[in-house]
């Protein structure tokens, strides 16, 4: 048995449709399929060649996102990082952060903290 890389993100979030304007609208992801009449409400998004399934949950006790970074490749991270101010994303400015990349940070709607990278090994 052999790992083929991952392939979905789940993701609780509080409001969908918040959660869908901001990866979608904001980031660049692509809606793929959404049911925001569904028990819970989903929608499926794509980045490249991974998926993220969003499923609006009650608040839970504990601050969504806790202990929890996502990694993202970007082509170009300066780029990334005019696209998303121009949006009016709250980004960091791009930094190497000595993990062998360039980067911005962001957190989206439920406080899950984003990372977009440029590795320097590619």
């Amino acid at each position: 048995m052999s790992l083929t890389g991952l392939d979905l993100l789940f993701l609780e979030v509080n409001k969908l449709e918040d959660s869908i304007e901001f990866y979608c609208d904001r980031l660049g992801f692509e809606l793929v399929s959404a049911t925001p009449g569904g028990e819970p409400p989903m929608a499926t998004l794509r980045a490249g060649r991974l998926k993220v399934m969003l499923a609006e949950q009650l608040l839970t006790m504990a601050r969504r996102g806790r202990g929890v970074h996502f990694f993202f490749g970007v082509e170009n991270v300066e780029d990334y990082y005019r696209d998303l101010s121009a949006r009016g994303v709250d980004v960091t400015m791009p930094d190497d952060e000595g993990w062998g990349g360039r980067f911005v940070t962001l957190e989206d709607p439920d406080h899950y903290r984003l990372f977009f990278v440029t590795w320097h090994d590619k």
